[in-house]
């Protein structure tokens, strides 16, 4: 597609230069441009016109789905194609994000095929967001909230337990060690685990069950847990590449309560 114009809205550095690679290579004409949080964003949107947005959910100052609501609100943006980028992939934020007129979710970690299928897909059919849709997600998201105040609090999780999210696969695993910077965690040898430097996305649990947020990163390392071949247990480190300063305050008090 020559002349593309592409936006990408991510407060992490690393994925930023990951989608704008991944984007340049697979649109070698197109022009992308990157905003490290909402604001940002909103500026480069105001002072030029973008063909498509592709916007992280949890940022810092102004959220995605803040950013996708005032884009819609502009007359150029109504109906520019909008994909949510995010490890946010609940039916809660989805129903939100299509009430509020996005035009597709792509889930972290994710390969360059996917984005780029999402990508056509998008700009392919460039129309306004279905008001039906956004009715029946808004009705929905309404019931899913009334569910949530009449269920009582949950039994406590496990301590130190945490899922990895690496392509299309989701691995429990238990968290040996953590800082501010990377994770170790120890997943049960099935023969299939990750790769060094392939996308991850850990979502970790606390005490009280509510789950810290979803942190983004990168494989570092992949080691047998135990020095022979039929090692029981494979232990990944993942090194973090978020600079959300909610993200670091819910790991630091999260650190401070197992430590």
């Amino acid at each position: 597609m020559k002349n593309l114009k592409v936006l990408i809205v991510d407060d992490a550095k690393f994925i930023c230069e990951l989608v704008t690679k991944l984007v340049s290579d697979a649109f070698p004409q197109s022009s992308v441009k990157a905003a490290f949080n909402g604001e940002e964003a909103r500026t480069l949107l105001s002072s030029e016109k973008f063909d498509i947005v592709l916007c992280d959910w949890e940022m810092p100052k102004m959220s995605g789905l803040e950013v996708l609501e005032w884009t819609r609100a502009q007359p150029q943006y109504k109906t520019t194609p909008f994909v949510m980028v995010t490890s946010r992939g609940e039916r809660e934020y989805v129903l939100k994000a299509i009430h509020a007129g996005v035009n597709d979710y792509l889930g972290k970690p994710f390969t360059k095929e996917q984005l780029v299928q999402k990508m056509n897909k998008v700009l392919g059919k460039q129309i306004a967001p279905d008001t039906a849709k956004q009715a029946k997600a808004a009705q929905m998201l309404k019931q899913e909230q009334q569910k949530t105040e009449s269920i009582p609090s949950s039994v406590s999780k496990p301590k130190g337990m945490a899922h990895l999210r690496v392509r299309d696969q989701v691995f429990k695993c238990a968290i040996k060690d953590m800082s501010l910077k990377d994770v170790l965690v120890v997943v049960k040898n099935s023969g299939v685990f990750p790769q060094v430097l392939d996308q991850a996305v850990i979502d970790i649990e606390q005490l009280s069950g509510d789950s810290v947020a979803r942190v983004n990163g990168f494989v570092q390392m992949v080691q047998a847990a135990d020095p022979h071949i039929n090692s029981a247990f494979i232990n990944i480190k993942v090194t973090l590449v978020d600079d959300d300063p909610d993200k670091m305050a819910h790991l630091s008090k999260y650190i401070a309560s197992v430590r």
